[in-house]
């Protein structure tokens, strides 16, 4: 889910519809369940049940209708689990409704109406699911969510320690309060997260692609050759974010505003085309070693 028109229009947004009851949450997750199967059934052409096409397609649209009254009804508490994440981060406050969002709309789809209420199960995984994105985006992007969020945790003591004793922190007195091995803790507190292209002089980019190099014309061959491999969305974000058609290189936000996404799903296309790439060039690295 995309909104747009910033803070305000995120508050409007949320204000505008009412919460619902437990019966209403049950209706609707019904109307999502059977829409989900008249779209199946209509896709597949099969008939268990006695109804026309015609019939299905209007369970199906009322399923439609269901799955977005539901996650419109609950966005005032992503927008208030958003607003917690941005006090404790710093983070801007829009950015982490749009991942909140993300994990509603997850949380919608795995939803059992028979175990309880929407609220109490959707807490947790959208609580879980900013507090990722929240460590990702104070720069530690390049790590898993998990170790992300140890690393923040690592870094949340070190600084109360330091600032509760006017001091520095060792790695040992670290370890110690967190409960991990020495090693652990140093290997935490050691990383430094990947400097980001939009803080350099000048971004890299492809060369003149005329040069008269033989290993840069086969360099390029085989990159061109890598991202036509690459979905084509994610190859559309490397080639702008990074300047890979000769081009000046784009920030997030610019990039954004062009291909008309949000900042949080332009960043999860970069992630995932490099994902993509770096995977296309160990198959690549173990062909040659294997050759």
């Amino acid at each position: 889910m995309r909104l747009n028109g910033g803070e305000a229009g995120s508050m409007k947004t949320t204000s505008e519809h009412a919460l619902l009851t437990a019966e209403q949450e049950r209706e609707l997750a019904r109307a999502i369940e059977a829409g989900v199967l008249a779209e199946q059934l209509l896709a597949t052409g099969a008939r268990p049940v006695s109804a026309s096409a015609t019939e299905l397609r209007e369970v199906a649209e009322s399923g439609r209708q269901a799955w977005q009254r539901f996650q419109l009804s609950n966005l005032r508490l992503v927008w208030k689990l958003a607003g917690q994440e941005s006090r404790r981060t710093g983070l801007g406050v829009d950015e982490l409704f749009q991942e909140g969002c993300v994990a509603l709309a997850a949380a919608v789809q795995r939803y059992d109406f028979t175990r309880g209420r929407f609220s109490t199960y959707a807490l947790t995984r959208i609580s879980q699911h900013l507090s990722v994105a929240g460590a990702a985006r104070l720069g530690e992007l390049a790590l898993p969510g998990s170790r992300a969020l140890q690393l923040r945790r690592a870094k949340s003591v070190q600084a109360r320690l330091g600032m509760a004793r006017g001091g520095e922190v060792g790695v040992a007195e670290l370890a110690s309060e967190l409960q991990y091995s020495l090693r652990r803790a140093q290997t935490l507190i050691r990383y430094r997260a990947p400097v980001s292209i939009d803080t350099c002089d000048s971004a890299w980019q492809l060369p003149d692609q005329t040069s008269e190099d033989p290993e840069w014309h086969h360099f390029c061959g085989q990159l061109v050759g890598m991202l036509a491999k690459v979905p084509s969305d994610q190859a559309r974000v490397l080639r702008l974010r990074y300047g890979l058609d000769g081009q000046s290189a784009v920030s997030i936000v610019e990039l954004a505003a062009v291909m008309g996404l949000s900042i949080s799903t332009v960043r999860r296309l970069e992630r995932r085309g490099l994902s993509a790439l770096r995977n296309l060039l160990a198959r690549i690295d173990a062909e040659a070693l294997a050759g």
